[in-house]
């Protein structure tokens, strides 16, 4: 059987009455890119001329960027602990100098006004930052844990300083008030490792995952 010509096919091509062949749309020539770009061509994040969201120095430095593969949520937590104890710190400190060397108000109650001063800011700074509780979940026990904490720390630092006062006071004036208000920086130094670890045992715990390990502990030994 002879086999039909180039006419005889072009012929059955055009022919108005078949129904015209279906063309591809420019959509679906497109890949499957989202924007109609093909993947493959598409750059990868992290690759050369792709814009990244840089993180800026005050960002960096605050939330321990810096640490790179360090970075674990126990040295952040530390990290941050420690930033918001440098800041009641120097806070307490100027507060104590100011109290002690200019309104004469001895070394105890120099030390109970800047304990104050130092505490409110520490407060929030470790609950909402270094330990991120968030609501009112627990604040009332966590408030009275800290108070309580607060006042062992407060007499101690207290005794601190008046001793240090009695032991210094034929000294000048100058001196005198550098070395009680430097025996009042050590103590601020020692409590605060002391009390980062009250802190994390017993004041803010997260209650949730408490609960959950202690009902996981449950359910293990009933098997």
């Amino acid at each position: 059987m002879p086999a039909p010509s180039d006419h005889g096919r072009l012929g059955t091509l055009d022919d108005p009455s078949q129904p015209p062949a279906k063309q591809p749309s420019s959509a679906a020539l497109r890949t499957d890119g989202d924007d109609g770009t093909d993947p493959e061509l598409a750059p990868t994040p992290g690759a050369p001329g792709t814009p990244q969201r840089q993180h800026s120095l005050l960002r960096w430095l605050v939330d321990a960027h810096w640490l790179g593969h360090w970075r674990t949520p126990a040295l952040l937590k530390l990290w941050r602990y420690g930033a918001g104890s440098v800041v009641a710190f120097v806070t307490s400190v100027v507060v104590y100098y100011v109290f002690f060397s200019f309104a004469h108000l001895g070394a105890i109650g120099s030390t109970w006004v800047a304990f104050v001063a130092g505490a409110v800011p520490n407060w929030i700074l470790n609950r909402r930052w270094a330990w991120e509780k968030r609501g009112r979940e627990g604040v009332a026990k966590e408030s009275a844990l800290y108070v309580l904490v607060s006042i062992v720390s407060l007499v101690a630092s207290s005794a601190a300083t008046k001793a240090t006062a009695l032991a210094v006071v034929h000294t000048s004036h100058t001196a005198r008030d550098l070395l009680v208000t430097f025996s009042y920086m050590a103590s601020v130094v020692v409590l605060s490792v002391l009390k980062y670890l009250v802190y994390d045992r017993f004041v803010f715990v997260d209650r949730r995952r408490s609960g959950t390990a202690t009902a996981s502990g449950h359910v293990t030994g009933a098997q």
